[in-house]
């Protein structure tokens, strides 16, 4: 029963052809309300204490809307409830790392037959909301997102529907695993827009932020998770989401889609970009985990070098094998990987699913330490699978 649930789950995700359709601010993507915030993961038991990195980013929100003039001010209507945190899946996005959604910030859509999903719309590198700190930059890459970037890229995508399948597919073959290294889709997805660019300084982003695919493919990745969780048996324990909030980390199973079963987070864990920095990574945070969940991101690490050498220390031997048991098939424009994980198999092979998630400061304050690997405890998928059963 259970492996026919699975098969019928995974031929809904297979259908799907996600596309890039559009740019569009939150409050009318989803109808997003003022003094709302999206953040990743399951719910918070107590979203008026958030952890460091997710306030820091709930409090440039607030003073970016003008809810807030400092800090201070941002702070006490967070710990007030006036100003209300939200699982950002419970409005059908995703939402990477520390990054809180506003009204005003503007998502990528991507969409297909079957519904819709959006995420973050990235903005370039250096300082930036989803890595949890304070930096007043930030609110000046904030502002550019949403009054300049957006617009050119709403314009380069009229009438224009990008195909993120061919995309990632062309990553995949050039050297990306699609979470941690998305540089070969990125420049694919430039090529296809720069003649349609209207702004010098879009041109350039572009050009020099090799992540940019990463928030569209979480976004694609989402929608394809949702489709197999659509009208899925209540037997299907095909895992549709796999996301931290700071504090805990959550999974939800197509097989009872509204429901978190959660457990406190530990850490990523994997190469820092300054040895030398003595801050602590704060619990899995992000949502970016479905791109692992869906087949990818960490179990597409054979698939890219440059990845998989910085994180061959916390790789044990014979991983690739152990983990491609966990996946129930195979999506057939990646054959060469494997999809869909599924948490009966987790609990019969006893082997702890991994996710290829950033680790920021657990401070607030430092940012983005490093590249990390995160893997989901198999109690957490027991649990699941009993709340199922339960259900």
């Amino acid at each position: 029963m259970t492996s026919a649930a699975n098969d019928a789950a995974l031929q809904r995700l297979y259908a799907v052809r996600p596309q890039w359709r559009a740019v569009r601010r939150a409050r009318d993507a989803v109808g997003l309300p003022d003094f709302t915030l999206l953040h990743a993961g399951p719910p918070y038991a107590n979203p008026c204490k958030p952890p460091a990195p997710v306030l820091s980013s709930a409090v440039l929100c607030c003073l970016y809307e003008g809810w807030a003039t400092s800090e201070q001010d941002a702070e006490r209507l967070i710990a007030s409830g006036r100003v209300t945190l939200v699982p950002a899946q419970s409005y059908g996005v995703v939402t990477p790392l520390a990054a809180v959604i506003s009204g005003s910030t503007a998502l990528v859509e991507v969409a297909d037959r079957t519904g819709a999903a959006w995420s973050l719309l990235g903005s370039g590198a250096g300082p930036q909301l989803r890595f949890g700190s304070r930096d007043p930059a930030i609110l000046e890459r904030m502002t550019w997102r949403d009054t300049v970037l957006a617009p050119v890229l709403s314009h380069a995508l009229s009438g224009e529907h990008v195909d993120l399948i061919a995309l990632a597919r062309h990553g995949l073959d050039n050297g990306d695993d699609l979470h941690t290294r998305t540089t070969a889709a990125s420049a694919a997805l430039y090529a296809l827009l720069s003649p349609r660019l209207t702004d010098a300084s879009v041109h350039a982003m572009l050009q020099q932020t090799p992540l940019f695919f990463l928030t569209l493919w979480m976004a694609a990745c989402c929608l394809m998770t949702s489709a197999a969780a659509q009208g899925a048996e209540p037997a299907s324990t095909l895992v549709v989401a796999l996301g931290g909030n700071g504090v805990d980390v959550g999974i939800r199973l197509a097989g009872r889609p509204s429901h978190w079963t959660t457990a406190r987070a530990a850490a990523p864990q994997g190469p820092r970009m300054n040895p030398a920095l003595d801050v602590a990574a704060a619990p899995l945070t992000g949502d970016s985990g479905v791109i692992d969940a869906a087949g990818f991101g960490a179990q597409a690490l054979g698939h890219a070098p440059e990845p998989a050498a910085a994180f061959a220390p916390w790789l044990s031997p014979g991983w690739q094998p152990e983990q491609a048991q966990l996946y129930a098939g195979t999506h057939p424009a990646f054959a060469d990987l494997h999809a869909g994980l599924d948490a009966a198999r987790v609990i019969r092979r006893g082997v702890a699913p991994l996710a290829a998630i950033a680790m920021v400061g657990a401070d607030g304050r430092a940012g983005l330490l490093g590249r990390g690997l995160f893997a989901a405890h198999v109690g957490l998928f027991a649990a699941a699978l009993q709340d199922l059963k339960d259900a």
